[in-house]
């Protein structure tokens, strides 16, 4: 069904979830699976402010290479055809969501995973979600995995090796 799988990670447990997910996925279905990590530069950072950025910007690209070595690492040691792309687009005004969906044209992607912080309400609109940003500006198919804490409150959870329910979009 899916040939070419991407996830989004950022380093977080809500991410890596979903990359857990993804290798399950891609594991099932014998497909490729690109992690992606998408270098997020705050408007603080902008260099007319009077000091240097570069060591802000080496330490957010050391980390973006760091999240993705640790997702190279799980994904070959589950024996998963992968490969891992680090986006920095300094100059950008793109969000995450509007880069992540470029990348997802590029590589063709039949399936794009992402993590969800399942936030509501004032937390939602102060901290924003790329996840929702990203479902609004696809045509692609995506899945959103819950954080932990919400498979936790699921009165049906799936076991690692059970197949994976879940219906196409139309």
């Amino acid at each position: 069904m899916y040939a070419k799988i991407m996830v989004a990670v950022d380093g977080s447990p809500i991410a890596m979830h979903a990359l857990d997910e993804a290798m399950l996925l891609a594991k099932i279905h014998g497909a490729e699976l690109m992690s992606v990590y998408v270098v997020e530069y705050p408007h603080t950072y902008i260099s007319d402010l009077g000091y240097d950025p570069l060591p802000i910007t080496e330490a957010l690209v050391s980390e973006g290479r760091h999240v993705l070595e640790k997702a190279e690492c799980l994904m070959k040691s589950r024996q998963i055809d992968s490969k891992s792309l680090l986006v920095d687009n300094r100059p950008t005004l793109d969000s995450i969501a509007e880069q992540l969906q470029k990348v997802a044209d590029e590589y063709a992607a039949d399936l794009v995973i992402l993590g969800t912080h399942g936030r509501g309400g004032f937390k939602r609109l102060l901290l924003g979600s790329v996840a929702q940003d990203f479902v609004r500006i696809t045509c692609r198919p995506v899945l959103l995995i819950p954080g932990k804490h919400h498979k936790e409150e699921r009165t049906e959870q799936r076991e690692e090796g059970e197949p994976y329910r879940h219906t196409a979009p139309p």
